[in-house]
């Protein structure tokens, strides 16, 4: 991951991302930190880059040549990186597939944009570069959020200050706009620090534990549980007693509680927008394998079912508003048992969500069956039992960012 920075404070972007974790993180490759200076592009003797605002008011604007040239300028250096990590990548022999690979080598051999063509810069992979401006007046920064510009390969970062930057230079740059909280800080360094941060938990090699980015926060839109470690007994006070049993059912199951009961005492607006997965395979056990590692990417709680199974199709369930249902069908198992009939005792609420993933045909008349449940279907996508991790890593997003969008409505 490759960060550019456009600031009036460099040094205080150094020192933040120069240390700890993302420190060794930038000293071993894993991501880069770039920063632009704007007072750099000033055009005044004393190189300021702020004057007063039309209309009048406290305060000062930044005005908008400096920004848009820290801004292109930034670009300019994404894509002089983005030529040199192609030629490394071929140089070594390594590629991250043949198809990225050709576009990379294509790109290569492009002649530099002008100026003008500048501003619709795209990545390899053929999105625009994303240029996102730290700002109170936009949504605030959540996991879901990170999770998605985790996946880009660069970002540029625009930290304003004063009483803020001309509106115009925002219109033609931006298109991101982020906002780490609620309230007022002396300028988006800070907040620029902070989605870094965030955001390189989820660049492999960064942290030694894959499990600490997947699990750790807000995947689940729930606040993480207690933790504990030596002594058993510290102060008069003790581990509770599951989390010494070996029981990792159990212990899922504990710290599930604990991690809803937290969320109810300390934040409870977040409830509003989370959900309960359950995900019903069927089929043969290549769908098996497929559910399991879809739901974990989705949610690290809920349930996973068997629906080869005639005691489930039999039985009665009903989910509710804040419940998601996952269905994985396997090649070929309608063959079996029609759809319909196999989940003839399965009810939802009207609000309860679903999405299913098929390997074999996704037919209108089984969206309608859910319909006529009382499921909202979030989508559908087919599945061959080839996914790359990442390909699942990106449908698990998709899925939950829809499910959060509508958990609560």
């Amino acid at each position: 991951m490759r960060y550019y920075v456009c600031t009036l404070f460099p040094d205080m972007i150094h020192q933040i991302m120069g240390t700890s974790i993302l420190g060794r993180a930038e000293k071993n490759g894993y991501i880069s930190v770039n920063t632009v200076n704007i007072r750099d592009f000033s055009r005044k003797n004393s190189m300021r880059v702020d004057d007063y605002p039309y209309g009048g008011g406290a305060g000062m604007v930044m005005e908008p040549e400096p920004v848009y040239q820290a801004v292109q300028a930034a670009l300019q250096r994404a894509e002089a990186d983005r030529r040199a990590e192609a030629s490394r990548r071929a140089a070594d022999g390594r590629s991250a597939g043949a198809e990225q690979r050709a576009e990379l080598d294509r790109r290569a051999a492009e002649p530099a944009q002008t100026e003008e063509s500048r501003e619709e810069k795209s990545t390899p992979s053929g999105r625009r570069t994303r240029v996102i401006y730290l700002t109170p007046q936009a949504k605030v920064l959540d996991q879901t959020l990170v999770e998605e510009l985790a996946r880009e390969e660069e970002l540029v970062l625009l930290c304003g200050h004063y009483e803020g930057i001309d509106e115009r230079v925002l219109q033609e740059t931006v298109t991101d706009y982020v906002s780490i909280g609620d309230y007022v800080l002396t300028g988006g360094e800070l907040g620029a620090a902070v989605l870094m941060d965030a955001v390189s938990r989820f660049v492999p090699g960064v942290l030694h534990n894959d499990e600490s980015s997947q699990f750790e926060s807000m995947q689940d839109n729930l606040l993480e549980y207690p933790h504990f470690t030596r002594p058993e007994e510290w102060h008069g006070r003790k581990v509770p007693p599951v989390l010494l049993t070996g029981d990792h059912g159990k212990i899922e199951e504990w710290r599930y509680q604990q991690a809803v009961a937290r969320t109810q005492e300390r934040r409870p607006d977040l409830l509003k927008n989370s959900f309960t997965l359950h995900t019903f395979w069927y089929g043969p056990q290549a769908a098996e394998e497929y559910a399991v590692c879809l739901h974990g990417r989705i949610s690290r709680y809920g349930e996973i079912q068997n629906y080869n199974r005639n005691k489930l199709i039999r039985s009665r369930h009903v989910l509710g508003d804040q419940e998601l249902l996952l269905f994985v069908e396997g090649a070929g198992a309608d063959g079996d048992v029609p759809f319909e009939e196999r989940f003839r005792n399965l009810y939802g609420t009207g609000k309860t969500l679903a999405w299913i993933c098929s390997g074999g045909s996704l037919t209108e008349k089984k969206m309608a069956f859910l319909a006529d449940r009382g499921f909202r279907l979030l989508g559908s996508s087919r599945y061959s039992g080839t996914e790359t991790a990442e390909q699942v890593d990106l449908l698990a997003l998709d899925i939950r960012k829809k499910a959060l969008h509508l958990a609560g409505r």
